[in-house]
């Protein structure tokens, strides 16, 4: 049953549900893997009116929002395969500009680590308007608060704007939210996307600076070319326009939620577990799932997905 909408042991359940009626939430299914993906794709609630309980959804409800996922799912994929073609046209340059194909000087192919990273601040003090960068799950060793780069006052007295987006993985992590705290004193706006290519640096529309694998173990591309540092500014902002917010400590609360469910609606949205989720704020995951069921009923969403799409409809989401 719904082959291809839920696993096997989840389209049993829901099958027997829709059968047999709601179960009580002290019934050891009730917290099964498979009674949580039901949860997550909108196929059963949980009922607080009288005794507690999980009930199925109906059908033709259900079906509808796990399509809806689906539909989502397929747009993803879509401007990921968009974002890679982009991608590969830059790289193709980059590697027939380092290879002698056309002679452009204006990229140059770096192998020495210390030289990499002195290079990164080196174009961060350089910045006069902005400063971007992707940070990928690929890290030499795990990341916390005194690793966040903060600019000496000569740069931020300059008004450089700093932006970062996240792949959603380098932020699922004991310690995360540390980061994030740290990142957002030390000015950056942040976002996070579902995948990123590769990490990445740019300084306003001079210089940027690419690994050449996704690690940036063999080495990195620092490129001075107009067109190409144009073409890399591009697929960071579709990948920013994309992406969800990270919460920000001194946004106002939004629409009548609370400061914590708006914090829990923001990471929600980047697709994070209960767990990540809980690890950034720093309280349990009975506390989130408890505020999820809020948002839920705050946007009157049967589930997750529902939920952030009727939170980005009204604009709740940046």
């Amino acid at each position: 049953m719904l082959e291809g909408l839920l696993t096997p042991g989840a389209g049993a359940l829901y099958d027997t549900m829709v059968r047999t009626g709601p179960l009580p939430l002290d019934d050891p299914r009730a917290d099964s893997p498979e009674m949580r993906e039901l949860l997550d794709r909108g196929f059963v609630r949980r009922d607080y009116r009288d005794d507690p309980v999980i009930a199925p959804m109906e059908p033709v409800r259900a079906v509808d929002h796990a399509i809806l996922g689906a539909q989502q799912r397929l747009l993803e994929q879509q401007r990921q395969i968009v974002a890679a073609r982009q991608q590969l046209d830059m790289l193709q340059a980059v590697y027939r500009a380092a290879n002698g194909a056309g002679g452009d000087s204006a990229v140059e192919v770096l192998t020495d680590p210390r030289r990499i990273g002195s290079l990164s601040l080196e174009l961060c003090l350089s910045a006069r308007e902005e400063f971007l960068t992707f940070t990928t799950r690929h890290f030499k060793r795990k990341p916390d608060a005194s690793t966040v780069m903060r600019l000496p006052d000569a740069v931020t007295d300059r008004g450089v704007r700093l932006r970062n987006i996240y792949e959603r993985a380098a932020l699922e992590f004991d310690g995360a939210k540390e980061v994030v705290d740290a990142s957002v004193a030390a000015g950056w706006t942040m976002r996070v996307a579902p995948e990123l290519p590769m990490k990445m640096v740019i300084a306003d529309r001079h210089s940027a600076l690419v690994p050449l694998d996704p690690s940036g173990m063999e080495g990195a591309a620092f490129i001075r070319s107009p067109t190409i540092v144009a073409a890399l500014r591009m697929l960071f902002e579709l990948v920013w326009s994309q992406a969800a917010p990270v919460h920000d400590p001194s946004a106002p609360p939004r629409h009548g939620l609370t400061p914590t469910q708006a914090k829990v609606l923001d990471l929600l949205a980047t697709g994070m577990t209960d767990g990540a989720i809980a690890r950034h704020l720093d309280v349990s995951e009975r506390t989130v799932r408890r505020h999820v069921q809020g948002l839920l009923e705050a946007l009157q969403a049967d589930n997750r997905v529902a939920a952030v799409f009727a939170a980005t409809r009204l604009g709740w989401l940046g």
